[in-house]
């Protein structure tokens, strides 16, 4: 095995680079080691929920059995007891035999060589999430093999951590660099990147003036993002952390107490994680930007098409779609009109709704409506004395 072992630590860092994680490598151990089941898992312990999985030596559907169970599995909370400086040994927290009474045994362990516990490497645990890679051990491994396993995982143990580590410094860095204030000008009304605490990041050159008005949003001494008076303050905190919590777009928002004509607010997470590998992704969220917008319909006269495509970010022909539907009738109605097929209207449906964090299309030509009745400009105007003279028919 040293052969292979220094294969293993030799190419460990720079897989873990070029792979986007860890399971290459954990691929080539499990090859050295054909009959030890191995599992890499990133979850919420406490819930039971799998971010990202990979699983050797199992046989098939194995991830897809261990995800859909019903029952707890009771190894991976033990991760969040066990120190990250040593190997972890679920033995020394839960008996082989209680391990054999519980419910996961006889839906998932039993079938798969009897497992009654496991040596784990704990590779990164923040809150209730964790990151490990397991050995699970038979109830037919003698000692001597365990022993042996155990001595493997203790050399591969900082060395796994390390390149682990290292994967999440250099997704940070690309974080940082992605959250530069270059972008945020392209966004033709106040933007701002901020921290889930309010704080900063970058703002663009609308932003600035807002603030130096103090008009509706300003900045505190901390460099954090706050507003003139105590109710619209809670109303931007509260969004800040449901768009945080939820990980999904919130808004359109009044920050002047249903006032018509005042500005807007959209707060929409800045969804990096997607582009990076997802055993990261529940790590790195915590720190995850978001983007707050504020729409003020009293500096620059929108049209209702660019009004729908600047606060929901959809394309041209989403926003037609999207107008048509608030004027009426059935999405077939609105392809006709707008003379596209019917596919073709799906499909921006689909995306626009995606977009947005919406459900359904009554959801989505609700939230536009409501965008648009704020818009107090007389393109806007006109669109709705249209559609109302158009539902309610002549006198």
């Amino acid at each position: 095995m040293a052969t292979n072992l220094d294969t293993l630590l030799s190419r460990l860092y720079s897989a873990s680079l070029l792979d986007g994680g860890l399971t290459g490598v954990l691929s080539d151990l499990g090859a050295a080691y054909p009959d030890l089941p191995l599992s890499y898992q990133a979850q919420c312990v406490f819930r039971n929920s799998l971010y990202e999985g990979a699983v050797f030596n199992y046989g098939p559907n194995a991830l897809e059995e261990i995800s859909a169970a019903e029952s707890p599995n009771p190894f991976p909370p033990i991760a969040l007891k066990c120190s990250l400086n040593r190997v972890a040994v679920t033995s020394d927290h839960i008996p082989p035999d209680d391990i054999e009474r519980s419910d996961f045994f006889d839906e998932h362990l039993r079938k798969h060589g009897e497992i009654n516990r496991a040596l784990g490497i704990i590779l990164h645990r923040q809150g209730q999430d964790s990151a490990f890679i397991a050995a699970n051990l038979p109830k037919r491994l003698k000692q001597r093999e365990e022993d042996h396993i155990l001595r493997l995982f203790e050399t591969l143990r900082p060395h796994l951590q390390g390149a682990f580590r290292l994967l999440m410094e250099v997704k940070q860095r690309e974080v940082k660099l992605q959250t530069g204030g270059f972008w945020l000008e392209q966004i033709p009304t106040a933007a701002f990147a901020v921290t889930p605490d309010y704080k900063v990041l970058q703002m663009n050159s609308h932003a600035n003036k807002m603030t130096k008005a103090a008009r509706h949003l300003q900045l505190d001494r901390s460099v954090r993002l706050c507003t003139v008076n105590r109710s619209a303050q809670r109303v931007l905190e509260a969004s800040l952390h449901k768009a945080h919590d939820v990980q999904r777009p919130i808004g359109p928002i009044s920050l002047t107490s249903g006032k018509q004509g005042g500005p807007l607010l959209f707060v929409i997470p800045v969804r990096f994680q997607d582009q990076m590998h997802p055993s990261l992704a529940p790590f790195l969220r915590h720190s995850m930007p978001l983007l707050v917008t504020v729409f003020d319909p009293s500096d620059t006269p929108l049209s209702s098409n660019k009004a729908l495509k600047m606060a929901f970010g959809i394309t041209d022909g989403e926003s037609r779609l999207l107008q048509e539907l608030i004027r009426g009738g059935s999405l077939r109605d609105a392809a006709n009109r707008l003379e596209i097929s019917y596919h073709t209207a799906r499909n921006q449906l689909a995306s626009t709704t995606s977009k947005t964090g919406t459900r359904s299309q009554t959801e989505i030509v609700r939230r536009a409506s409501e965008l648009l009745s704020r818009m107090s400009t007389p393109t806007v105007l006109n669109s709705f004395s249209k559609l109302a003279s158009e539902k309610n028919g002549p006198n």
